[in-house]
C-alpha cells in the first residue's frame, strides 16, 4: 500500500475548490436555517461536502512526526490566523458600519469578538437563541475551531492507532459513540466549538485510512472506461444517496443537529459523508481530466482557508450599503435570491483576488518600506 502522503494530486484542490465555492453559495442563499427550513434533499447531500475538509485533513496525515510537531505545522499557523482575522476584519467591518451610519457600539465589536473565538453560546442548549454580530466576520469559523480542537484528539491517538485497521474502526466508532451520546443526552455548546471535534476526529482518521488506501491515487490511475472506475463510484453513490434519502443528514452541523433522529443521526451520518465523499473524490478525478474546469477549481482550491475566513467580512462589505444588517441573521433575510447569487459570486472573485494577490501586494509595500529606511550613501 502507498502511504498517499507525499504526492499532491490535483484532484483534491479540485474538490476543495468546488466545496468552497458552494460552501459560499450556501451561506449566502440559505444563511438562516430557522427562517428557511431544512433544504431540500439534494442540497442536504451536497453540504456534506464540508466534511470532506474533516476527511482530507486526516488525509495529508504523516506519521512520524511526532505529536508536537504535528500540532505546531496544523493548529499554531490556523489558530494565529483566526485569531488576527477575527479581531481585525471585525473591526474594518465596524468601521465601515459607523461610516455607513449604523447605530453601531462597541458591545456589538465585542460580540464579533466572541463569535470569533468560539465562545458564543457556550454551556447553553443548542436551540438557545442567537444574537448575531452586525460587525460579525466570522461567518463559518466555528468549523476552523472543530478542526482545531479535532487535530489534537487526532494526533494524540493517530500513532496508537493508524497501524492496525481493527483499531481504526474501534476509535471511530467510539468518537461517533461520543457523538451520539452528547447530541441525544447533553445537547450543550461548549467553547470552541469542542463539542463537535469528537465527530471531526472520527472523519480525520477515516481520511488518513483512506490515504493508506492510497484511494486517491488510485482513482486518478484508474481508466475512465473501466468497470474499475465506475463499479466503486455507482456503489458509493447509491448508498450514500440512498441513506441520505432514509435519514436526512441535515445542514445544521454547528449545532450538532445531524438528522431527524436527534443524536441517533450520528451512525448514519458518519456513513452517508464518508461515503459522498468518496463520490466527491470520483468526481473531482474526473474533472481533473477536463483542462478549463480543472484550472478553475484548482485555483480556488488552492485558497480554500482564505476564502472560508474572508467571505463572510466580504459579503458584509458588499451588503451593508444597499441592505441593512441586522441581529437576527448573518446577512439580511430580505434579499431576493437572485441577489442572494449576485453578492454570492461577487464574494467569491472578491475573496480569491485577495488571497491571489495580497500577500504579493503586502511583500511589494514592504519591499518599498526597507528600501526606504535604507540609510543613503554620503
Amino acid at each position: 500500500m502507498n502511504d498517499g502522503h507525499h504526492t499532491r494530486y490535483q484532484s483534491l484542490d479540485i474538490l476543495k475548490g468546488f466545496i468552497i465555492i458552494t460552501i459560499v453559495f450556501l451561506h449566502l442563499i440559505f444563511n438562516n436555517h430557522e427562517t428557511y427550513g431544512k433544504p431540500a434533499i439534494y442540497l442536504q447531500i451536497l453540504y456534506l461536502g464540508l466534511i470532506s475538509f474533516f476527511i482530507m485533513s486526516g488525509y495529508f496525515y504523516r506519521p512520524g512526526r511526532g505529536i508536537r510537531r504535528n500540532l505546531e505545522i496544523r493548529t499554531k499557523q490556523l489558530f494565529l490566523t483566526m485569531a488576527v482575522c477575527t479581531v481585525v476584519l471585525s473591526a474594518i467591518l465596524f468601521v465601515w458600519l459607523t461610516v455607513l451610519g449604523y447605530a453601531t457600539s462597541l458591545d456589538d465589536y465585542i460580540n464579533a469578538l466572541v463569535w470569533g473565538f468560539g465562545q458564543s453560546n457556550v454551556f447553553e442548549p443548542y436551540g438557545a437563541a442567537k444574537v448575531y454580530p452586525v460587525c460579525g466576520a466570522s461567518v463559518g469559523y466555528y468549523f476552523l475551531w472543530t478542526m482545531q480542537i479535532a487535530f489534537i484528539i487526532f494526533y494524540l491517538l493517530a500513532e496508537r492507532v493508524m497501524d492496525s485497521n481493527w483499531k481504526v474502526a474501534v476509535t471511530i466508532f467510539v468518537l461517533i459513540l461520543f457523538t451520539f451520546v452528547w447530541s441525544e443526552f447533553v445537547g450543550i455548546r461548549l467553547p470552541f466549538h469542542a463539542d463537535l471535534a469528537p465527530s471531526a476526529a472520527a472523519f480525520m482518521f477515516t481520511g488518513a485510512w483512506l490515504a493508506r488506501q492510497d484511494l486517491v491515487g488510485t482513482i486518478e490511475r484508474f481508466e475512465i472506461r473501466t468497470k474499475q472506475f465506475w463499479l466503486p463510484f455507482v456503489i458509493c453513490l447509491v448508498c450514500g444517496i440512498g441513506l441520505s434519502l432514509v435519514f436526512n443528514p441535515d445542514t445544521n452541523y454547528d449545532n450538532l443537529v445531524l438528522g431527524d433522529y436527534g443524536g441517533y443521526s450520528a451512525f448514519p451520518y458518519y456513513f452517508e459523508a464518508v461515503l459522498m465523499c468518496v463520490v466527491y473524490f470520483y468526481i473531482a478525478g474526473f474533472v481533473s481530466k477536463v483542462p478549463g474546469l480543472r484550472t478553475v477549481l484548482s485555483k480556488f482550491g488552492e485558497h480554500t482557508l482564505g476564502i472560508l475566513l474572508l467571505h463572510g467580512f466580504v459579503a458584509s462589505m458588499i451588503i451593508a450599503p444597499f441592505w441593512p444588517l441586522t441581529n437576527e441573521s448573518w446577512f439580511p433575510l430580505t434579499m431576493t435570491l437572485m441577489e442572494r447569487i449576485a453578492v454570492a459570486l461577487a464574494t467569491l472573485i472578491i475573496s480569491y483576488v485577495l488571497c491571489r494577490y495580497g500577500p504579493y501586494v503586502v511583500s511589494r509595500i514592504r519591499q518599498k518600506k526597507d528600501a526606504g529606511d535604507e540609510p543613503s550613501e554620503s
